[in-house]
């Protein structure tokens, strides 16, 4: 049992992670923190109240998850999402402000902002360096399916590809990129990054009446 938030889930699932039949332990999480550390928890069905989480950690029912894994080891529960960098800050009376930060309540790309990337899926190049991007997402899913990988393009209809051992890599060419994983920023910005799905790798413990919740965002 985890008692924290979600970045405890996420290093609890990582110390399993290398560990002899990882997937035959279950996971329960009793989420403690403010609510903008518990979106993950809340993205994998687990209640945010402790009453009712300890609960399901008793008598709820375990359902196992596909985990990511990256080249440097880390390890992605739910999903994860790169995004063009934050609108750029300008010179103000009484100090920096980003242009979106009275619009928006985290940094987030200025509109129309986008990046170079290459992105492969299982060794297929979805998108090569040559087409902007605007995103790209990576969801794993609980039901064994493949997971799903979104581009979107500005202007266009995005690009979807699904994999079955899933390896996506993304690559920046001209610049390194920054990528959250599991609602939280992923350390520092990189020029290549490979993750590699791996299906049933851990569970997890939730209420028998919401034993199955929809794709983890990030």
């Amino acid at each position: 049992m985890v008692v924290g938030d979600d970045g405890a889930l996420v290093r609890a699932v990582g110390l399993l992670h290398g560990e002899p039949g990882p997937g035959e332990v279950a996971v329960s999480l009793v989420p403690v923190g403010p609510a903008g550390s518990l979106a993950l928890a809340r993205s994998l069905g687990v209640p945010l109240s402790v009453v009712f989480a300890a609960r399901a950690a008793l008598d709820g029912v375990t359902r196992p998850r596909d985990l990511l894994v990256d080249d440097c080891g880390g390890v992605v529960l739910g999903g994860l999402r790169i995004a063009a960098p934050p609108a750029p800050a300008v010179r103000r009376a009484g100090g920096y402000r980003s242009l979106l930060r009275t619009l928006l309540p985290a940094p987030a790309a200025a509109p129309g902002a986008v990046q170079s990337l290459r992105v492969e899926v299982d060794g297929v190049v979805l998108v090569d360096a040559d087409r902007p991007v605007e995103d790209v997402a990576v969801r794993t899913r609980e039901d064994g399916g493949p997971a799903r990988v979104v581009v979107r393009l500005p202007g266009g209809a995005p690009l979807t590809g699904y994999g079955e051992a899933v390896t996506v890599s993304v690559t920046g060419p001209a610049a390194s990129f920054h990528y959250r994983a599991d609602h939280a920023p992923a350390g520092l910005p990189t020029r290549r990054r490979t993750w590699t799905r791996l299906p049933s790798a851990w569970s997890l413990t939730l209420p028998r009446e919401l034993g199955s919740s929809g794709p983890a965002g990030v």
